[in-house]
C-alpha cells in the first residue's frame, strides 16, 4: 500500500440548509456521521446549518441544539442560509430584494460560516477519535495523517470566493491539528454527485453513455454532463463533456415563497398577527409540519386536495374561515403548494435545456439517457415527476427518451462522492480517479519572455540579454498553459519549466512567476500583457533556498580580441500547476523531484482584481 495514503480521510459538504460529514480509512468503508448533538435518538445523517448568537455576540447554539434555544429572547439572533452569502453577487441581490436575514457584508457571512464549521470540526474530531480509540490518548489523532476534503457549489466561479472559503476552513481548525493534517477544496458539488452516481447507482451505465446529474440542494442546483469512459464495475470512470455549471435555485426559495404566502394570508386580519408570536410565518416555515409537507409532496400516497398544517402556539379550537384556519390548522390547497415548487422546477428545467442545447449545438450524436437527481430538493417526488413529465411531453433532440431517476441516498451524494473518488485513486495507485477528466472553465497562462522576433513581437517591450548582447528578449509575453474548454486530467499537472540565468557568485534562489487568467474565447486570447483580455491572477514565488552552485548548469561564452568571455549559471526548475475543479494549487520541482526544505518552497500572492474574474 502506498505509504503516502492518509490514515483517515474526511469529507465535508457544507450545505445552505443542512451539512453532512463522512469518513473512511484505507481499511474501512465510508462511515456517515449521524450522532449530531441535539438530534436525540433520531440518527440524523445531516445537521441543520443554523446558528443562534447571544446578545453579546458569543455563540449560543448550533445545528439541532438551536431547536431548544429560545431565539425570541431580546438580543438573541438566529442565523441561517449564510453559506450562499460568501459570494458577493448573491449577497448584493439579497440586499436589493430587502431580505432582512441577509448578513450586512461578506465578511460577516464568513464569520458565521467559520463559527459553524468550527463546531462541525470539533464534533467530527471527537466522533472519529472515539471511533478509533484515541479520544483519551494525549494528542488524539494529531500524529495521524488526516485529510479533509471539501466541495463547493458550481456557482462559485471566482478564485476570490474559493480563497475566502479556504481561509474559513483553516480558521475553523481543519488541517491544523497535526503536521500531517491537510484540508483542500476538491470537487464541485456537481462532480461529487456524478461520482457517487457512477459508483453506486442501480443503473448499469454502458461504455460511452451520457448522463446528467442534477444536484438540487438548499441554495443552488448544480449540473454536470458526463460521459462514461470505463464501465469496469470495480474502476468506473467518466469524463466531463461540458464545464460544470449551476443556478441559484433550491429548497430555501420554497421556504421564502411559503413565508410570503402565510404573511399575505395573515395580513387580511392585523388583529390575528398581533396575537401571534413574532415572525410567525417564518416559524411556521421552520416547523416540522411544513417540512413534512415539503418533503413528501408529490408522493402518491400523500397527495390530497388540502394540506392542514398545525399552527404551534394556536389553540386547537381556534378557527378563522377568512384566513383559512380551522381548528388551529392553516389549510392550503394543492395548487398553493404546487405554486411553491413550480418556479423552482422551471428554473431547473431552463438550465437543463441550456445544457442539452449546448450538446445539440456541438453536433454531439449521442443522447442523454439518464437524468439523475440528488440533493434535498432533488429527492422530491414532485420535482422528479414534473421533470419526467416535462421531458416526455416536450422531448429534447438530445434527450428524446430520457429517464429521470433519483440517485442512491440523494442527500449524501456529495460527501460520498468526495470519498469514493479519492478511494478509487488510492486503489489504482493514483492513476484512475472516478472523474477522469474535466473541462477548464477559464484559460490560465504564465508571463514569460520570448526570443525577440521583429515580425512576431511588433510594438512589444524588448530587453537585451545581460549575458549575451547579441540576444534580445520580448518581455511580458503570455504562454497559455491551459485554454478555456480544454480537457484537463486531474492526475496530470501542467508543467512550466523555467531557466533562470545567474551571474557567477549570484546567490539568488527565489523568483516570482506571474499567473494570468482570461475568459476570452481560445481563438481570441491575448499574446502579451499589452493586449486586452488577460488579468493577473497571482504571483507564485519559487524558493529554492539550499540549492548549491554545483547543482546549477554552468555556461561559458568565449571572448574575442575585443571582448572578454563570460561565465554564468542556469537554474532549471519546474512549477507544476494542479488545476482542480474550483481551485489552483502549485508545486515546485527541482532535479526531477518535488522540492522541499526547511521553508515553504512555493508561496502564492493572489491579486484582488484577478481573483474576481469568474471562471
Amino acid at each position: 500500500m502506498n505509504q503516502e495514503l492518509p490514515d483517515i480521510t474526511v469529507s465535508i459538504d457544507l450545505g445552505t440548509t443542512y451539512t453532512g460529514a463522512a469518513w473512511l480509512t484505507p481499511r474501512t468503508p465510508i462511515q456517515v456521521i449521524s450522532n449530531w448533538p441535539g438530534s436525540g435518538d433520531h440518527n440524523e445523517r445531516k445537521v441543520p446549518t443554523v446558528l443562534i448568537y447571544n446578545p453579546n455576540g458569543t455563540l449560543s447554539s448550533w445545528g439541532y441544539l438551536c431547536q431548544d434555544d429560545d431565539d425570541t429572547i431580546p438580543g438573541k439572533t438566529r442565523r441561517e442560509f449564510f453559506k450562499i452569502f460568501i459570494e458577493p453577487d448573491t449577497l448584493l441581490a439579497a440586499q436589493q430584494q430587502g431580505l432582512s436575514s441577509a448578513p450586512s457584508s461578506t465578511m460577516e457571512a464568513q464569520r458565521f460560516v467559520t463559527d459553524y464549521l468550527r463546531e462541525i470540526y470539533s464534533h467530527v474530531k471527537e466522533t472519529i477519535e472515539t471511533e478509533i480509540g484515541r479520544r483519551h490518548i494525549p494528542g488524539g489523532w494529531n500524529d495521524l495523517a488526516v485529510e479533509f476534503l471539501f466541495s463547493v457549489p458550481t456557482t462559485w466561479t471566482s478564485q476570490s470566493v474559493i480563497n475566502a472559503y479556504k481561509g474559513i476552513i483553516r480558521a475553523a481548525g481543519f488541517g491544523l491539528d497535526g503536521p500531517r493534517h491537510s484540508a483542500q477544496v476538491d470537487l464541485t458539488e456537481a462532480e461529487a454527485a456524478a461520482v457517487a452516481t457512477l459508483k453506486t447507482s442501480a443503473v448499469s451505465f454502458m461504455m460511452g453513455s451520457l448522463f446528467l446529474t442534477v444536484d438540487a440542494g438548499g441554495g443552488t442546483t448544480d449540473l454536470a454532463l458526463m460521459q462514461v469512459t470505463s464501465s469496469n464495475q470495480q474502476i468506473p470512470q467518466m469524463s466531463s463533456l461540458h464545464a460544470v455549471n449551476g443556478v441559484g435555485v433550491g429548497a430555501t426559495l420554497i421556504d421564502r415563497l411559503f413565508i410570503r404566502l402565510v404573511t399575505q394570508r395573515l395580513s387580511a386580519d392585523p388583529n390575528i398577527i398581533n396575537q401571534l408570536p413574532p415572525d410567525y410565518p417564518i416559524r411556521l416555515a421552520r416547523s416540522h409540519y411544513f417540512r413534512t409537507v415539503k418533503h413528501k409532496f408529490g408522493e402518491r400516497a400523500y397527495m390530497q386536495p388540502q394540506f392542514r398544517i398545525p399552527m404551534e402556539g394556536v389553540s386547537h379550537d381556534f378557527s378563522h374561515p377568512a384566513l383559512g384556519i380551522e381548528n388551529g390548522r392553516m389549510i392550503f390547497s394543492m395548487a398553493e403548494i404546487q405554486s411553491l415548487f413550480d418556479p423552482q422546477v422551471e428554473g431547473i428545467v431552463k438550465r437543463i435545456v441550456e445544457e442539452l442545447d449546448w450538446l445539440r449545438d456541438q453536433g454531439h450524436p449521442q443522447h442523454v439517457q439518464h437524468m439523475v437527481l440528488s440533493g434535498g430538493l432533488g429527492s422530491s417526488a414532485y420535482v422528479r415527476d414534473r421533470l419526467q413529465q416535462r421531458f416526455l411531453s416536450f422531448p429534447h433532440p438530445n434527450a428524446s427518451n430520457v429517464a429521470v431517476i433519483p440517485c442512491n441516498d440523494p442527500q449524501l451524494v456529495v460527501v460520498r462522492g468526495l470519498l469514493l473518488d479519492r478511494q478509487q485513486k488510492w486503489q489504482t495507485g493514483g492513476v484512475a480517479s472516478v472523474l477522469a477528466t474535466r473541462i477548464a472553465r477559464a484559460s490560465y497562462g504564465v508571463v514569460v519572455q520570448e526570443i525577440y522576433s521583429p515580425a512576431h513581437h511588433f510594438n512589444e517591450d524588448v530587453v537585451t540579454d545581460p549575458f549575451d548582447s547579441s540576444q534580445k528578449w520580448a518581455v511580458n509575453q503570455i504562454q497559455w498553459l491551459i485554454r478555456k474548454g480544454d480537457v484537463v486530467n486531474p492526475n496530470i499537472p501542467l508543467v512550466k519549466s523555467f531557466e533562470i540565468r545567474l551571474a557567477a557568485g549570484d546567490t539568488t534562489r527565489s523568483w516570482d512567476s506571474q499567473i494570468v487568467i482570461s475568459q476570452n474565447e481560445p481563438s481570441f486570447l491575448p499574446r502579451s500583457l499589452k493586449q486586452a483580455g488577460a488579468h493577473k491572477l497571482c504571483d507564485v514565488k519559487s524558493n529554492l533556498a539550499g540549492v548549491q552552485q554545483e547543482q546549477l548548469v554552468m555556461k561559458n561564452k568565449r571572448g574575442s580580441c575585443f571582448s572578454r568571455g563570460k561565465t554564468w549559471y542556469i537554474c532549471q526548475f519546474d512549477v507544476r500547476v494542479i488545476v482542480a475543479p474550483a481551485d489552483l494549487r502549485f508545486e515546485l520541482w527541482f532535479a526531477g523531484q518535488k522540492f522541499s526544505g526547511a521553508h515553504e518552497p512555493i508561496s502564492v500572492t493572489w491579486d484582488a482584481e484577478g481573483t474576481n474574474v469568474k471562471g
